[in-house]
């Protein structure tokens, strides 16, 4: 026959399971911080392709879907302008969209058709076929990086054209500079063929609030920036700022995210 429980066993049984539960909520706690970590090393982690060890699985991994050749044959006709922001290959970094970053790729950003290119080990130049969220050049001979940001992961209410952004200032307010390519064909009197030109356009555009803003000239920025519209006027008088160009409103949003 089962012996009966006293109130002292019942009270030693429930205090056991509600540690066992404790316990197993703790396993369960600790798995998913584990998990968490995992997941956020994996698409934060850096990878290196100029080193040896990293050079044969590094590049396959980030060009799976890629391996397009570039034919130069569609620009043969050109004779003014660029597809590309620099013509010679830099090296650089590239991001994919889960946020794993590519270091020391030798490429050059065809801004034309938002396409990256890149060589591979046997100096072929290839198109990066997967989609890219951001793209670092190394410029070393002007020691300046330049960097890209892709429309689609500009934090904006409002959708920017389809493009590469130069991102100049970052802070509460971020400045982008687009350099707009288009592409004209024509052909010249009494000639058979056909001729394209590539021109560039630059563009400003301030990011503020969630707003994607196309600046045009110097004087609209105290309008972007009511709360501080007044300091902005005024630094603008002081500091001498004429003409609509990239240095002036460099400045003055540098000036503003210090405020």
């Amino acid at each position: 026959m089962p012996q009966p429980v006293c109130p002292g066993d019942r009270s030693v049984i429930f205090s056991n399971l509600g540690l066992l539960k404790l316990i197993n909520m703790l396993r369960l706690l600790i798995c998913c911080c584990f998990t968490l970590i995992y997941f956020n090393s994996v698409s934060q982690r850096v990878i290196d392709v100029d080193k040896d060890e990293m050079k044969p699985g590094a590049l396959n991994y980030l060009y799976t879907v890629a391996g397009t050749p570039f034919v130069n044959a569609k620009f043969a006709k050109l004779v003014s302008g660029s597809p590309f922001f620099k013509d010679e290959m830099l090296r650089g970094a590239v991001t994919s969209t889960a946020g794993t970053e590519y270091r020391n790729v030798v490429i050059r950003l065809n801004l034309l058709e938002s396409e990256v290119n890149y060589l591979n080990d046997k100096k072929q130049e290839l198109i990066i076929g997967t989609p890219l969220r951001e793209v670092i050049l190394w410029d070393t001979i002007n020691n300046k990086n330049h960097r890209f940001i892709f429309s689609e992961f500009i934090e904006t209410t409002d959708k920017p054209e389809k493009d590469f952004y130069e991102l100049l200032q970052t802070g509460k307010a971020e400045l982008y500079k687009q350099h707009k390519k288009t592409m004209r064909e024509n052909r010249p009197y009494n000639s058979a063929t056909y001729e394209q030109t590539i021109q560039t356009d630059l563009r400003f555009f301030v990011l503020s609030g969630g707003k994607w803003i196309k600046l045009k000239k110097l004087k609209d920025l105290p309008g972007i920036f009511p709360d501080k519209k007044d300091e902005i006027t005024k630094f603008i008088s002081d500091k001498k700022l004429s003409g609509d160009n990239e240095e002036n409103f460099k400045a003055v949003i540098a000036y503003y995210n210090s405020l």
